[in-house]
């Protein structure tokens, strides 16, 4: 699942100071509803998590072309539980990304410092390793040495290829639009990634093991990628989500309303239930909120 599913507890201040404790047996249907509470029910002050003991991973990138990747990916999916993908759009470059768990006494490569050199191998079609703890075998260091924004969307696993090779196409469609290279400060990343479903009202994997499609459009360390280039991908890519019943992330760009957004999550009306009963005068709602929860 996402991180949600890793909260025990969670305690908020109300708007009218009320301090509430939420568990699987204390207050329940706030638990539920909180754990993916988007801001709109209190402010959270302390949060229970589940934890494990420390452990290892190796991570791997191997270079493929995706037309060669693609028809692999459900054997893939199989043997490894971690796995996603990406690849540059307008090229067949692509790069499987796995990460397995490894023995605890397995000697510690480094992950950190490196992933700018493992990048740099993936773009030219070589394969990579390391091995290190399990938080940063999971996350890179340099995620945020260049700034892009960002689009998510989360459909049933089921319908993930379909989505993205329609999603494929429609990049294609719309080349000649895009002006996006080294000389114009713009790069382009589509990924995949996999994850279970929960039981969180308002969690885009509520219900259903899905997949994510990233579009990411890049820039430069001082400035996200153009405005225009982000509009003709996320645009494409959230009217092709609508047919595979695509739920976009909360906290990345969408242009979602509340009509597109109710009929995908079953709990909807009891999330709205609940804020509602928590902070009956909106204090808590800005634009954002009242859009994805209320508006048409």
């Amino acid at each position: 699942g996402n991180m949600a599913t890793q909260l025990t507890s969670l305690t908020l201040v109300l708007p009218n100071a009320t301090v509430v404790t939420a568990s699987r047996s204390e207050n329940r249907r706030i638990f539920d509803a909180a754990r993916v509470g988007l801001g709109a029910l209190g402010i959270v002050v302390e949060v229970g998590l589940k934890v494990r003991k420390k452990f290892k991973l190796r991570r791997t990138t191997v270079a493929y072309n995706l037309d060669e990747l693609l028809p692999a990916l459900p054997s893939l999916s199989e043997r490894y539980p971690r796995l996603q993908w990406y690849y540059t759009p307008y090229t067949n470059n692509a790069t499987l990304l796995l990460r397995e768990a490894v023995d605890i006494g397995t000697e510690i490569t480094g992950c950190w410092p490196g992933d700018l050199a493992e990048l740099a191998a993936s773009a030219q079609g070589g394969n990579s390793s390391c091995v290190d703890w399990s938080f940063k075998a999971l996350c890179h260091e340099a995620d945020d040495a260049t700034l892009y924004t960002e689009m998510e969307y989360f459909v049933p696993v089921e319908k993930s290829m379909a989505f993205f090779q329609e999603f494929r196409e429609f990049q294609e469609s719309v080349k000649e639009e895009i002006n996006c290279t080294e000389a114009t400060k713009c790069a382009l990343f589509t990924g995949m990634r996999y994850a279970k479903q929960d039981d969180i009202y308002l969690s885009p994997v509520f219900g259903r093991d899905i997949g994510v499609i990233s579009m990411i459009v890049l820039g430069t360390p001082t400035q996200s990628g153009p405005p225009d280039v982000v509009s003709v991908f996320d645009k494409g890519l959230e009217q092709i989500a609508k047919k595979y019943s695509g739920r976009p992330h909360w906290g990345k760009l969408h242009f979602a309303r509340r009509a597109d957004l109710e009929p995908l999550y079953p709990r909807f009306q009891d999330f709205k239930a609940v804020r509602e009963e928590l902070d009956p005068n909106g204090m808590f709602l800005n634009d954002y909120l009242w859009r994805v929860l209320y508006d048409e």
